[in-house]
């Protein structure tokens, strides 16, 4: 007899994950919001895996250039627009 298949994670974990990674991460953060998300990563095996998929991409972050003049001129010069999109 095969063992079922891993659970998918749902938008609703992922987005979870990224919510706590984000709470954790923030310098407001208290000892109830640790012991909140203590809870919530116990919860489900799948919490826990999608956890640390976050902190992977969290600390690839670090790793991306710091380019302030880059940032802003994505932020706020509207992307060009190609011919034959629903934009144009």
């Amino acid at each position: 007899m095969k063992p079922p298949p891993p659970a998918q994670p749902s938008d609703t974990v992922i987005t979870e994950a990224a919510t706590w990674c984000l709470r954790l991460h923030d310098d407001e953060c208290t000892a109830q919001d640790h012991a909140a998300f203590e809870h919530w990563l116990q919860a489900d095996p799948l919490h826990a895996f999608e956890y640390a998929k976050i902190l992977e991409i969290w600390a690839l972050s670090d790793q991306l250039p710091n380019h302030l003049a880059s940032a802003k001129k994505l932020l706020t010069h509207p992307a060009p627009r190609k011919e034959g999109t629903l934009d144009s």
